[in-house]
């Protein structure tokens, strides 16, 4: 666990875990934005998909290795909720390595919580670093264990 005492383990669920039917940027987006809403801690759905496209439009989040994490922070997310999405076919998200993205993970969280998002952030690069860690998703690890996976020490 890091100084400010968050832990990733604390924010996402098996139940945040889901295989994607998106073929295009924008309805990934959408769908993970509903998987974090299944949470309780989303006030309004549209406002979190609003700012989480705003932001991919500012610079995309696919930051390579077949990975992107879109994130928002807004007042109508109560608190940090984490989903992992999962795509075989692989989507075109502007990645800086130019290739698909088969993981997207989505954070949410309230405004003005910059410290708790960059240790969230922190704890998944460490884990989604690990070749082994990228390849067990893929192949469509139990929700459970992807948990597991993303938040082992």
């Amino acid at each position: 666990m890091s100084d400010s005492g968050i832990s990733l383990r604390d924010h996402l669920s098996p139940e945040q875990v889901v295989d994607l039917d998106a073929r295009t940027k924008d309805e990934a987006l959408a769908e993970m934005v509903e998987a974090v809403a299944t949470s309780g801690a989303v006030q309004d759905r549209e406002a979190l998909l609003i700012a989480v496209r705003e932001r991919e439009r500012i610079l995309s989040t696919g930051i390579g290795l077949g990975i992107a994490i879109p994130h928002a922070r807004i007042e109508l997310v109560e608190r940090f909720v984490v989903a992992v999405g999962r795509t075989a076919a692989g989507i075109d998200f502007e990645s800086i390595d130019q290739k698909p993205v088969h993981i997207v993970v989505l954070i949410a969280g309230p405004k003005d919580t910059q410290r708790p998002y960059l240790e969230l952030l922190a704890q998944l690069s460490k884990r989604l670093k690990l070749a082994d860690v990228r390849a067990r998703i893929r192949r469509g690890a139990p929700p459970h264990e992807v948990v597991d996976l993303l938040t082992a020490r």
